[in-house]
């Protein structure tokens, strides 16, 4: 991966060629179709990434970083604040200013002033006429929702696969991942699920929790179309899930054991379980093929309740930028449609295929 100083020489190449593409076009002498000449034009948009790419990218500073957030100048003190109305706008105007200050700064240390004062660097993207920095930088769903936001709730607020006692999620998981449930709490969960009350299933230890979990995991039957969950979901044997895997045991396996584990209760697993369907439903709204306004205003409307419920609920759970870039995905939905058409799983995909190609590990 090229580093700060390195990675506008290689998007210069890339924006020489984009620029001839806009204006004046290129003719090719024929096309798949055609045997006669064509003037082709193309523009690069969106900008598809993760947050540490796309930062990088644009020349926005880390999501650590004072103003952590690529579309709104919030600063890192206020992340909790999920206001949207409150929230001071970037605009591309004042994002082309301050970054061609920075070009043309003479010395590093003034460089280094405005990147403080305005968190932005030079991106050779900017030389394309046509280019907003704001808009054009998408929050990408596959990394935002299933990486993100399903993934932290399960792994950092409930500590799913932290060596903790059982509990209600009151106190902040900090500890390594546990082995395999024993054999015996596996039976105990099993027989609580099969042969016991709903409140007796609900007071089994986190061993025999997970046993639960595994065993309607067992007993569910997945369209062939669906990537499933490895059998040892939550076990260090099984080490890390895949976007996809994380989609499936969140949106399908999760909410029925949940159910079953959770639903007779009357206080605080209750209200927890009512926060995680909150979290679904948002996720299962923004990954819809076909969506409209009104679909749009229910993930607003889902997200911010399930984010003033994580804040309520889980009081040492930190607030992550993640939570915070979520509640800008609706502004992308309503410029460039669905996100199947404008997420990351593809590219991912080519990148799998190209790190396991055999090479020589030498350029040329």
């Amino acid at each position: 991966k090229p580093s700060l100083d390195q990675i506008n020489p290689f998007l210069g190449l890339l924006v020489d060629d984009l620029l001839e593409f806009w204006e004046p076009g290129v003719w090719f002498s024929r096309t798949a179709k055609s045997t006669s000449r064509h003037l082709v034009r193309a523009a690069l948009v969106p900008l598809i990434c993760d947050v540490v790419g796309a930062r990088q990218v644009v020349g926005l500073g880390a999501h650590s970083s004072k103003y952590f957030c690529s579309f709104c100048l919030l600063k890192s003190q206020d992340i909790e604040n999920f206001d949207i109305s409150t929230w001071p706008r970037r605009t591309a105007h004042d994002h082309l200013r301050n970054a061609e200050r920075w070009r043309d700064a003479s010395s590093a240390e003034e460089r280094g002033k405005i990147f403080e004062d305005h968190g932005v660097r030079w991106s050779e993207l900017l030389r394309l006429p046509y280019w907003d920095s704001i808009k054009y930088t998408v929050v990408d769903s596959m990394h935002n929702l299933y990486l993100g936001l399903i993934k932290t709730h399960c792994r950092n607020v409930w500590g799913i696969d932290f060596n903790i006692e059982g509990g209600d999620a009151s106190a902040h998981p900090n500890k390594p991942p546990p082995l395999q449930p024993s054999s015996d709490d596996m039976k105990a969960g099993t027989h609580a699920l099969y042969y016991k009350s709903l409140s007796a299933l609900s007071k089994c230890s986190k061993a025999e929790a997970f046993a639960s979990i595994h065993e309607v995991h067992e007993s569910m039957q997945l369209p062939s179309w669906i990537n499933p969950v490895p059998r040892g979901f939550g076990t260090t044997k099984h080490g890390k899930l895949s976007a996809d895997q994380w989609h499936t045991a969140c949106m399908t396996l999760l909410p029925v054991a949940l159910v079953l584990l959770w639903g007779n209760e009357t206080e605080r697993k209750l209200r927890m379980l009512e926060n995680f369907m909150d979290l679904a439903t948002a996720v299962v709204l923004a990954g819809m093929w076909s969506i409209s306004e009104a679909h749009i205003e229910l993930f607003e409307m889902y997200l911010r309740k399930y984010l003033e419920g994580l804040k309520e609920l889980y009081k040492e759970a930190k607030i992550v930028p993640n939570h915070h870039l979520a509640l800008h995905l609706p502004d992308f939905m309503r410029l460039f449609g669905p996100v199947h058409s404008w997420r990351s799983f593809v590219f991912e995909r080519f990148n799998y295929i190209l790190q396991h190609m055999n090479t020589n590990l030498t350029f040329g």
